[in-house]
């Protein structure tokens, strides 16, 4: 503005000058004068429009920047991933422990369902199965003494499957000549079908629809033992006698002492409950029949 008054006084001061030295331009001058004075102002108020326009565009980018959403309200990225990491891990802890949880009562239900399986299976085997008998007694000396434990199965008692040699489980209460409440355990040595014949301290055997006798070979006998009668069983036939086909003959190996089919008169396949498989104490005479 100071260099437009200036400039504004200088050419005044030539205007007058030049008025004084030629007098006939002075008023050509004069008449020029308001023209070039509207031109300067209007000079002056374009440039004030232009300073004003410059200052407000600085003020309105000074408030578009100060305002900027983004620069006010978006986190840094580092705060970000903090922020991001926190909730992985929270859901990695709750997951982890629930997963926890969840194997801990599965390994419970496991352990229970387990031991009710093995409960079940422990009960059906001895009930179905097989068992455990202890020995009392001499009568199947040397074979079996007493206090021997053994373990029987009952399979065979369900197909009636016996075999000569057998080493069974016998229920004889009820039976003429027994009146113990303890099962017996004697070995089949008559089959349904045969005849049984006990003559000169030996057995005989009449296979059915045979009509000799052989003579059993007992090796399992302490040697120089005999196979002799009771008055009482020789009194009901039982010293020669035909097997029914459920009937089996059974005598103890210790024949001077056992109470058997020689007293008691043959078995019924229903009276047969187990036939023992394995002698498992005392240990050092475990084996297999």
């Amino acid at each position: 503005m100071k260099k437009v008054e200036d400039n504004q006084e200088e050419m005044k001061q030539a205007e007058e000058n030049k008025a004084l030295e030629n007098p006939a331009e002075e008023k050509k001058t004069e008449e020029t004068l308001p023209a070039v004075a509207d031109k300067v102002e209007e000079t002056e108020l374009s440039e004030l429009s232009a300073d004003e326009e410059v200052a407000s565009g600085s003020e309105a980018k000074e408030l578009s920047v100060e305002t900027t959403p983004s620069e006010i309200a978006e986190p840094s990225n580092e705060e970000t991933e903090t922020e991001e990491e926190e909730e992985v891990d929270e859901e990695e802890a709750k997951r982890k422990k629930s997963v926890k949880k969840k194997t801990v009562a599965s390994e419970v239900m496991d352990w229970l369902r387990t031991i009710c399986i093995g409960v079940i299976a422990g009960v059906l085997l001895v009930v179905f199965v097989i068992q455990r008998d202890n020995v009392y007694g001499d009568s199947m000396n040397p074979t079996l003494e007493s206090g021997d434990v053994l373990f029987t199965q009952k399979i065979s008692t369900y197909f009636k499957s016996y075999e000569r040699g057998d080493i069974v489980v016998l229920n004889g209460q009820g039976m003429e000549g027994y009146s113990k409440s303890e099962y017996l355990i004697k070995r089949v040595v008559g089959l349904p079908g045969e005849t049984v014949k006990i003559e000169n301290g030996n057995v005989y055997i009449k296979p059915m629809g045979h009509s000799d006798y052989y003579m059993l070979q007992e090796n399992y006998l302490e040697e120089g033992v005999k196979t002799t009668m009771m008055d009482y069983g020789t009194a009901h036939g039982y010293n020669e006698i035909k097997l029914a086909e459920n009937e089996y003959f059974c005598l103890g190996d210790n024949r001077p002492v056992s109470n058997d089919s020689r007293n008691l008169g043959p078995f019924t396949a229903d009276r047969i409950v187990a036939v023992a498989v394995f002698r498992v104490f005392p240990f050092n005479k475990i084996r297999t029949f």
